[in-house]
């Protein structure tokens, strides 16, 4: 993968961009909200054609996960950008919730899905998803939460076959990695802009040399997140999935605390901004199994699995 994007390729960030102004800022009535999903960015996604950029390859459909989750506003780009297309699904409309493990729990993204693909272990289900079957539940994570108010029933619901599976979490993986790449630098940017205006002892905190050398370290590590999302979304390979989740999930924890902290106080309250980028890494750190399931699959790909 080369470093320097393609002619075809800046023009897609670059209309990502426009749209992107367009949602900068959230309503006035939801700046202290613990989430903002905009049905009106996922719209204009739709409508713009940019989840059919997986057609393009792997890579143009990372640039749309990445472009948009700069945003404090949400919407649903992981699964409609990267997983969707890589499944046989005759009905590719979104938004879309992945599901796996207790479908009576709170689950990403179902108060606003329209469709959820739900991981089986050894098949994927394919469900419709009706809001007035759907309780939205508040949560501390920058995504809008709910969960069925009765268990869906899944023994009419079409399936994908055992193939799709692993289809499934590679670009799940891939997903996360992305979303994960975009929260963390946009809240590296919102903290380095802060550290330069708050003052300690008469001075930016910024100017202070162990503020520097751990806001580095943060901005090392979303760097990283994004060149090995877009390397596992460019290869298409499997294990270049896991170690972009991997890394992804296995290093949200110090990025969050240090850019908390760096925010002081502010940094704990819905006030400031920064917590819809920092809490979603919080609620992308588990799903898929986690950095630990990503690492077992690294050596199981690299060695084969222990019988």
């Amino acid at each position: 993968m080369d470093f320097d994007l393609n002619d075809d390729q800046e023009a897609l960030l670059s209309s990502l961009a426009s749209i992107r102004q367009r949602y900068s800022e959230l309503p006035s009535e939801e700046r202290r909200a613990r989430s903002y999903f905009a049905p009106g960015l996922q719209e204009a996604l739709y409508e713009g054609g940019y989840f059919d950029a997986a057609q393009i390859g792997g890579l143009e459909a990372a640039l749309v996960v990445l472009a948009i989750g700069e945003s404090p506003c949400v919407a649903e780009t992981g699964a409609s950008a990267l997983v969707v297309p890589h499944l046989d699904l005759p009905d590719r409309r979104g938004p879309f919730a992945l599901l796996s493990g207790d479908l009576t729990k709170a689950q990403r993204f179902l108060p606003v899905a329209r469709q959820a693909l739900v991981d089986l272990g050894d098949d994927v289900a394919v469900i419709p998803v009706n809001a007035d079957e759907v309780e939205t539940v508040e949560t501390i994570y920058a995504y809008p939460y709910g969960k069925f108010r009765r268990a869906p029933s899944l023994a009419k619901a079409p399936r994908l076959g055992k193939a799709a599976v692993a289809t499934l979490r590679q670009w799940w993986r891939v997903a996360i990695a992305a979303e994960s790449a975009a929260a963390a630098q946009s809240a590296v940017d919102f903290t380095v802009d802060y550290v330069k205006q708050r003052h300690l002892f008469g001075k930016p905190i910024a100017s202070f040399q162990g503020v520097q050398h751990r806001i580095a370290a943060c901005h090392q590590i979303a760097r990283g997140m994004r060149f090995l999302a877009l390397h596992a979304a460019w290869t298409g390979a499997p294990y270049d999935a896991d170690v972009a989740a991997s890394y992804a999930q296995q290093h949200m924890q110090k990025l969050v605390f240090d850019l908390h902290q760096f925010n002081g106080g502010m940094g704990v309250t819905n006030e400031h901004k920064l917590h819809f980028w920092t809490y979603r890494l919080r609620a992308l750190q588990a799903e898929v199994g986690g950095a630990d399931q990503a690492s077992l699959d690294m050596a199981d790909r690299l060695w084969g699995a222990v019988a």
